[in-house]
């Protein structure tokens, strides 16, 4: 059991030291280009809102389960167990809310040229930040009933810490009644289908773009192949890794919730499923933006990496 309680301990750390890192240092050259109107793309502002919400879901969906697991003792009173759980799910809700419309804004840009899309196109940029403040106000909204059904552990030791969120409880019966929990699932399930339209159609626009490509052995109609092309790749590979990780971590949620013993290494896998997207989806920006490999800040803050 102590080995495990180890291997655990290793995981989240590893995971939360990884994810700060990854995500703060995108978040300060994003955010940077943000304020000195240097190089500024629309899609930025997308991204310094998904990655704050990343930092936020690690902080307070890690850092707790990293400190129950690691050192087997938590203290926390009712009024922090309602806090915590409730910024855990605004910033679920934010990442899911920001990759969605991180991808419904790529598939405009790459859409057709017609007389509709065009005229898309030209507004899309404008509503960014007016689609990002309603995500904000929207999920801390959407929520606000749970801290009503949060309660705190009973006392500091890990034997009675409550299994459903490992060192906060949560009553499940009273938010079914109040019917939040299936609106959280068609909530949920809207968000997806939307990455999933969007993700779809970015695909048949690549696949189109390919086989005009290959059928006229020219690179004159080349021009959406490069920037456009390789952020759409770069994104569809983030809404793959998102429902993928999604689906593994609602798995073990439900298992988590079926558990009559609550099996705190099923609580812990699902902690870490949950955050393994805000953990990877930094460095894979990093590895395929050449705004970011070019960057002169990104370049020294690199050096100083290696030299330390």
């Amino acid at each position: 059991m102590q080995s495990n309680d180890d291997i655990l301990c290793i995981l989240h750390v590893f995971q939360i030291v990884i994810g700060i890192f990854g995500n703060g240092l995108l978040l300060f050259l994003y955010g940077f280009n943000l304020v000195t109107g240097q190089r500024i793309r629309p899609i930025d502002t997308i991204f310094v809102n998904l990655f704050l919400s990343h930092i936020i879901l690690i902080l307070f969906r890690g850092v707790p389960s990293a400190i129950q697991v690691c050192i087997q003792t938590i203290f926390l009173s009712d009024t922090e167990c309602k806090i915590i759980v409730y910024v855990q799910r605004v910033s679920r809700g934010l990442s899911l809310c920001n990759t969605c419309l991180l991808s419904v804004f790529q598939a405009i840009t790459i859409s057709s040229n017609s007389h509709n899309w065009a005229v898309l196109k030209a507004k899309a940029p404008k509503y960014i930040i007016p689609s990002c403040v309603f995500i904000w106000v929207f999920n801390f909204l959407v929520d606000i009933v749970v801290p009503l059904h949060v309660t705190g552990p009973r006392n500091n030791t890990f034997s009675h810490l409550k299994k459903n969120q490992g060192y906060c409880s949560i009553d499940w019966n009273a938010i079914t009644t109040s019917n939040l929990l299936m609106w959280k699932t068609l909530y949920d399930a809207v968000f997806l289908a939307l990455m999933a339209i969007s993700s779809g159609y970015m695909v048949l626009i690549l696949f189109r773009h390919k086989w005009q490509v290959q059928y006229l052995h020219s690179t004159s109609v080349n021009s959406m192949a490069t920037p456009e092309t390789r952020a759409t790749k770069v994104i569809l590979l983030l809404m793959i890794i998102f429902v993928c990780f999604y689906s593994v971590s609602f798995i073990f949620v439900i298992l988590m919730e079926k558990s009559k013993e609550g099996n705190h290494c099923i609580i812990h896998m699902a902690v870490f499923f949950t955050l393994f997207y805000s953990t990877v989806s930094p460095f894979v920006l990093i590895s395929s933006d050449s705004q970011i490999l070019n960057c002169n800040i990104f370049k020294r803050i690199t050096f100083l990496i290696l030299i330390l």
